[in-house]
């Protein structure tokens, strides 16, 4: 076994005894930098416009460079975070599709990342409690050439570190983040009513349920209603009998 595969596994080791998340990523990045890294971040990706910033769950990129991406959002057509959507499989930055790598301004979006030390890296997508997609994202300042083993060793590490910051986050209570009334909206919904049914059923206008759907969905990082009823049961917004009597309310 190498010294850089006796690293991994040590750090594997230690995952779970860090005093805080700040330090977990500390060691990381130590590791990871025998692979050629300097910057990693955790993160969920989002869905339609939605942006990507409050589903960062932990970031260690070069904060001008971060402040940057979200500023232009650049999400939208980076062709690491769009090639992210279309595959389970990891992959190093430079792998990007050419769907992706032609999409408008995904060369300027690379040519700014190397700007900040990040010229190329490689993307672990991952489970998370909380997000539809996820992914933890590795950079550095050159080029890559990263054998079977090396990626091996990578999907390991962004699994285990991953896992660990899930845990943790979740000894924190989860705040509600949605208001009574897009409980309400999301239950009706859920039954199948039309925007206009619940609007009329709620003696409200059809525009102002509309615009309560949509901060439903963004709020749940959601792409319709199913994925935000599924996403509402996850976090605690509503219970399995609330929708049980609003499912009743069909017959």
């Amino acid at each position: 076994m190498s010294a850089q595969d006796i690293s991994v596994f040590e750090y594997i080791e230690r995952v779970e005894s860090h005093g805080s998340i700040d330090d977990l990523l500390d060691d990381l990045l130590r590791v990871v930098g025998d692979f050629g890294f300097h910057h990693m971040i955790y993160t969920g990706l989002p869905v339609g416009n939605n942006p990507i910033d409050p589903l960062v769950k932990s970031n260690r990129f070069p904060q001008e460079w971060w402040d940057l991406y979200v500023e232009q959002d650049y999400a939208r057509n980076d062709a690491v975070c769009q090639q992210v959507y279309s595959t389970v499989a990891p992959f190093v930055w430079s792998e990007a599709q050419p769907q992706f790598t032609a999409r408008d301004g995904a060369v300027a979006i690379a040519g700014k990342a190397a700007e900040h030390g990040l010229v190329d890296g490689y993307v672990v997508p991952v489970f998370s409690r909380d997000e539809w997609l996820s992914a933890i994202s590795f950079g550095g300042p050159e080029k890559l050439d990263l054998s079977p083993r090396d990626r091996g060793a990578l999907n390991l590490l962004a699994i285990y570190t991953s896992s660990a910051i899930e845990r943790r986050q979740q000894r924190q209570p989860v705040r509600a983040t949605l208001s009574d009334r897009e409980r309400e909206v999301l239950l009706w919904t859920s039954a199948g009513k039309s925007c206009w049914e619940v609007s009329v059923i709620l003696g409200v206008s059809e525009q102002t349920i509309r615009y309560h759907t949509a901060s439903i969905r963004h709020k749940l990082n959601a792409s319709n209603t199913v994925h935000a009823v599924a996403r509402a049961l996850q976090r605690g917004e509503i219970n399995l009998g609330q929708l049980a009597e609003s499912l009743g309310d069909m017959t």
